[in-house]
């Protein structure tokens, strides 16, 4: 109950990134956080029938998909993408009067709902831009927000069938930040285009950064039952990764299942591979190419990461591409923030 309004649990997150008065928002997190605690027995139970047969790392490990060695392969993107990353963070916080140091994730939540872009994204506009790139629109589903309009590029809400699938549904879901998508099929103003691809950008980097902070937790998760070190760890290393105070009493609520941060790395850095792949061979406009959805269909049919890394043309997976595309569409990145000024999660110093 929220001043005399009965809210479903699971609708307070996005209740909260919607609420504009920080004050309110915090009160309204604080409650939130408080009912997270007391579902927490629940999450613990599950987490027990998680490690019930032993260490999930250590059975993902020896069935050859070992997540240290994915945890370590992106230490290098982790912090490569620092810089650009606390520099978005802060221009973005400071839009609505908030220090980084000063931001909760509450406040992150509020930033990254991005409302105010919601305009550019009615149905019309999202569904004629979506058939524009072969993707038609759910049968149930909401088109309108430019959220909405990243679900349904993305192929809806619907598990994908296979790691090819997957791959291709995120890969199209990027569309959303791509300034030509946006001008060509979205008829957005071409600056307005630019500035809402920068902030797309940014919710592309948190999201990843925090799935890497979600797979170092949950190594270090899975090797202890003390509760209160567990909560330690999620709090001080999704803190660390996102630049913003993450709450200790969320340390089970968000996971969907063991090393599922994994799965979605690996599925995050196979779209941006074949979007590197589609780009070099069709241009930026590669959904207009027939020959781009020519591979997107082998990719969408391959059933394992193999296949869709031998399709590509790579060995292992790359995070470089995911990076360069970063690096392009961010303001920042473009006119050569970083130059004179460092910007990181320490602050900002001459060079």
């Amino acid at each position: 109950m929220w001043a005399g309004e009965r809210i479903a649990f699971d609708d307070l997150p996005e209740r909260i990134a919607r609420t504009e008065q920080r004050a309110t928002r915090d009160r309204l997190y604080l409650a939130y956080l408080e009912a997270v605690d007391r579902l927490n027995p629940l999450y613990e139970r599950r987490l027990a029938e998680w490690t019930a047969s032993g260490n999930p790392t250590e059975a993902a490990a020896k069935a050859g998909d070992d997540p240290r060695e994915l945890a370590v392969s992106l230490e290098r993107f982790s912090l490569i993408s620092e810089t650009p990353y606390y520099a978005a963070l802060r221009r973005y916080l400071a839009l609505i009067g908030i220090e980084q140091g000063d931001a909760t994730e509450a406040d992150l939540w509020h930033v990254v709902r991005g409302g105010e872009w919601d305009g550019w994204f009615g149905t019309r506009a999202v569904t004629a831009g979506l058939a524009a790139a072969g993707r038609p629109a759910a049968d149930h589903g909401d088109t309108t927000g430019w959220r909405a309009a990243e679900r349904q590029l993305a192929g809806g809400d619907a598990a994908p069938e296979s790691v090819g699938a997957a791959a291709v549904g995120r890969a199209f879901a990027t569309l959303v930040g791509s300034r030509e998508w946006l001008v060509d099929e979205l008829s957005v103003d071409p600056d307005q285009a630019i500035a809402f691809a920068d902030f797309a950008t940014f919710v592309r980097l948190w999201r990843l950064r925090r799935l890497i902070g979600q797979l170092m937790y949950e190594l270090r998760l899975y090797s202890t039952d003390e509760a209160a070190l567990q909560r330690a760890y999620h709090q001080g290393i999704l803190s660390g990764v996102t630049g913003v105070l993450v709450s200790e009493a969320e340390y089970l609520i968000g996971l969907d299942g063991p090393l599922a941060s994994a799965t979605k790395i690996r599925s995050t850095l196979l779209a941006g591979m074949l979007v590197e792949v589609l780009e070099q061979r069709s241009g930026t406009q590669w959904w207009r190419d027939p020959a781009s959805a020519q591979l997107v269909d082998r990719i969408g049919q391959a059933t394992t990461r193999e296949d869709v890394l031998a399709e590509l043309g790579y060995d292992d997976l790359d995070w470089r591409p995911v990076l360069r595309q970063i690096r392009t569409r961010l303001i920042g990145e473009m006119s050569g923030y970083g130059g004179p000024n460092i910007t990181t999660r320490a602050g900002t110093r001459k060079v």
